[in-house]
């Protein structure tokens, strides 16, 4: 049976980390951005007009950013170099088409790995805007981050 995907919203997304609970209303949820370092190698003596790059050994597992409107009701995550902990990113289930049937997911997608809260951005305070803090939680490679893809 073959599937056809379909465009999909984020509607149904949510961000979890274990160690400090995060009840507030998400807003939207930046993906990490796997990165892999380029090095340049060019020399004095090199012939032609391009640099020369060869690609570093490790990958930088990247970095999550989760907009919420802001709860002052509800401490925001700690920022501190003592805590590690497990953050999940689950995307929407969605609804797949194939060519014999029409059915729903049943599990969305993950991205899953150990690290760290790093940074967290209280509102800005003024007429006529929600209140909107930002938070960022770096992967640290020690465990993940793993995709698994929705079922």
């Amino acid at each position: 049976m073959a599937i056809t995907d379909v465009v999909d919203t984020g509607l149904g997304a949510s961000w979890s980390s274990s160690v400090n609970a995060l009840t507030a209303k998400i807003l939207s949820i930046k993906a990490n951005d796997e990165t892999l370092e380029k090095l340049e190698w060019s020399y004095l003596g090199q012939s032609g007009a391009y640099k020369l790059f060869t690609k570093s050994d490790l990958v930088d597992p990247g970095e999550v950013e989760i907009e919420i409107l802001h709860p002052t009701s509800v401490d925001l995550p700690a920022i501190t170099n003592t805590v590690t902990e497990t953050g999940t990113i689950t995307f929407p289930i969605r609804k797949v088409a194939s060519t014999t049937t029409t059915s729903n997911e049943t599990q969305g997608a993950t991205i899953v790995g150990s690290g760290f809260y790093m940074g967290k951005v209280r509102p800005t305070l003024q007429l006529g805007q929600l209140q909107v803090s930002r938070l960022r939680f770096a992967f640290d490679g020690v465990t993940g981050p793993t995709e698994t893809k929705s079922a």
